[in-house]
């Protein structure tokens, strides 16, 4: 009887950038355009209807006393508006209280998806979704920057960020506050969000593949370690997950609190010193002689 070759191990592979790349369900071309549907697009789209359909069937009954949805979602809000935009904003944050809770919401369901069985993949580790949200961010903060101070002042005081300094450092100053608020803020806002799921999705598969692969191989402990370790690393994935949806929402509320209160001390401080300036003449003062 011939001997046949044994069949070789092919070892570890670890995982890759193709994890991030799910196969595509079905493709539409309209043209130039191409639409297509996936894993991470369909867990995308998940989490929108999910947050969605939360908050409909918390508030479509409200009662006085809530119960059940209503006191998840009103707990919720009341927690973001309380310790995000009020904290954060002020009064006038009440107003951009819904948008942070929904997207407070939507970023943590996206995130708490890596760690679901069956779903097992974060929608913010796409870099696509977490730019959405950092455009839709930067939109928000500069219009209302731009209403409550006018745009001729709300990016006068990025071109002239220090009007008392000497030309030379104005000259330093007004294109790095000009970069840093229209371009760097967005752009850290995605990268962080983006980077931290993808990290840390990756490092928990790396340890998953890990356990499967070195569990039936002799001596078994070094499989049962990484298989302790993928469990550990799923309650910090959890813990991250929540970090990171808190994080973009108080970035989110800092930076139309900066935009929006950016010239409330300049013009308190010009009427102060006008108020301070004017000395007031009383009413029966005598007449001075020519």
């Amino acid at each position: 009887m011939p001997n046949r070759p044994l069949l070789a191990d092919e070892g570890f592979k670890a995982p890759d950038s193709s994890v991030f790349q799910p196969k595509h369900w079905f493709d539409v071309d309209l043209g130039p355009i191409h639409f297509y549907l996936n894993k991470a697009t369909g867990l995308t789209m998940f989490a929108a209807l999910f947050v969605a359909v939360l908050f409909w069937l918390g508030f479509r009954r409200a009662r006085i006393v809530p119960r059940g949805v209503q006191n998840v979602c009103e707990s919720l809000y009341e927690f973001i508006d309380k310790s995000v935009a009020l904290e954060i904003i002020g009064q006038r944050g009440r107003k951009y209280s819904p948008y942070l809770v929904v997207l407070f919401s939507f970023v943590l369901i996206c995130n708490v998806l890596a760690i679901v069985p069956v779903a097992q993949f974060p929608a913010t580790s796409r870099i696509a979704v977490p730019m959405v949200l950092a455009l839709v961010t930067w939109v928000m903060f500069n219009v209302a920057g731009i209403r409550a101070n006018g745009a001729r002042a709300y990016f006068g005081e990025m071109v002239n960020p220090a009007p008392t300094a000497p030309a030379w450092i104005k000259v330093i100053l007004g294109p790095i506050e000009l970069l840093s608020t229209l371009i760097v803020r967005p752009f850290t806002l995605a990268v962080r969000l983006f980077a931290n799921m993808f990290a840390g999705h990756m490092l928990l598969l790396i340890f998953s593949e890990g356990a499967t692969y070195l569990l039936p191989k002799p001596p078994f402990v070094f499989g049962a370690v990484s298989l302790l370790v993928a469990f550990i690393l799923t309650g910090f994935e959890l813990i991250i997950d929540v970090l990171q949806a808190y994080i973009i929402t108080v970035l989110t509320a800092a930076y139309i609190a900066g935009a929006t209160a950016e010239h409330e001390h300049e013009a308190a401080f010009t009427s102060d010193a006008h108020s301070s300036d004017a000395v007031p003449i009383p009413a029966t003062a005598p007449a001075t002689a020519a």
